[in-house]
């Protein structure tokens, strides 16, 4: 059984940058991460920070270079099997010295301000060309962080993220929801400047992330920010007068043409009945008309949400339905 906010199957969306190796595009990746994550409605959220070039400038230190690929799979699993299992594995599936993993762990395990870690991280890899650009690609991401205004607490630099897929050349990202840590990374991904050249001739750098639908939407429900709604459209049409379906089918076809999901009651009713449809489908809004309305030439607009109920004449009823559906009444915002 897969474990929670894991699946067999699942659906992500991607969003990437390619033909570029500037490090402008990976930070705007992570400007795109964080206002993709404040849009869906986050406001607790970290998004963790790290530079493969660190990780790789420590292990070419280390003469581990060559198990580069398998020290850093083995380092990824150090918060859900600990600091002494991935020493363990790292000595006897890896081949590594005692020593080697212990000096990997132990710059996995800096603490610190993201500048403090980024200092320690400078005088540890003072002697590595590919650590020492990794440490100046996070200073130039943190420095743009502060000036776009982005909190700081929003964006943690984590040396023990690896990201455990080999493609990945320089910086990774993970977010994580702070009420639900556990359900693991909903947004994840990094610069991949080799990941084309192994499918085509052309060398084509690029950087991207991608964000789990499947795991994102188990965290929204648990964490009640999903409307319980299971109908696309955003208006029904009841029919409540006999002889009047020409008419109802009639709107139906006016509001679908101004741009107005609608949907139309299908029979004569109970008027209860057919609003207790709407309420169980999730409708915001329901337009009716008896023979009072149509003598007048007006509809009853009623917000499912507010509970507010207003009349208004059929030449400014799509108007008005655009106003309620976007900033006139921010209660039917979907």
């Amino acid at each position: 059984r897969p474990q929670k906010g894991r699946y067999r199957e699942f659906m992500q969306c991607d969003f990437d940058t390619v033909g570029t190796d500037s490090n402008t595009a990976d930070i705007e990746t992570l400007f795109v991460i964080h206002d993709l994550m404040e849009q869906i409605g986050f406001s607790e959220f970290t998004i963790r920070v790290n530079d493969r070039a660190i990780l790789n400038g420590l292990l070419e230190k280390l003469e581990l270079t060559e198990k580069s690929a398998d020290v850093l799979r083995v380092l990824d699993k150090l918060p859900k099997i600990g600091r002494e299992a991935v020493a363990v594995e790292m000595v006897e599936q890896v081949g590594t010295s005692a020593a080697q993993a212990a000096s990997v762990l132990d710059m996995a395990s800096l603490s610190g301000t993201n500048n403090e870690v980024l200092d320690q991280l400078d005088s540890l890899l003072a002697e590595s060309e590919q650590g020492h650009k990794g440490v100046a690609s996070l200073r130039e991401l943190f420095d743009c962080v502060g000036a776009a205004g982005i909190p700081a607490e929003r964006v943690r630099l984590d040396v023990a993220i690896a990201r455990g897929l080999d493609y990945y050349t320089g910086t990774i990202f993970e977010t994580f929801l702070t009420a639900l840590p556990g359900i693991g990374s909903v947004c994840s991904g990094g610069r991949y400047d080799n990941l084309v050249g192994t499918f085509s001739k052309e060398s084509l750098p690029g950087v991207g992330a991608s964000l789990g639908l499947d795991r994102l939407l188990a965290a929204m429900d648990e964490l009640g920010m999903l409307q319980s709604e299971s109908t696309p459209a955003d208006v029904l049409i009841t029919q409540l007068a006999a002889g009047r379906t020409a008419e109802y089918l009639r709107l139906g076809r006016l509001l679908r043409a101004a741009g107005i999901a609608t949907e139309v009651y299908p029979e004569l009713r109970k008027i209860a009945r057919q609003f207790k449809y709407a309420d169980q489908k999730g409708f915001p809004l329901v337009v009716v008309a008896g023979e009072d309305e149509f003598s007048a030439g007006n509809w009853q607009v009623k917000n499912l949400l507010s509970g507010k109920q207003v009349a208004v004449p059929e030449a400014e009823l799509a108007g008005h339905i655009h106003t309620l559906l976007t900033a006139g009444d921010p209660q039917t915002d979907r």
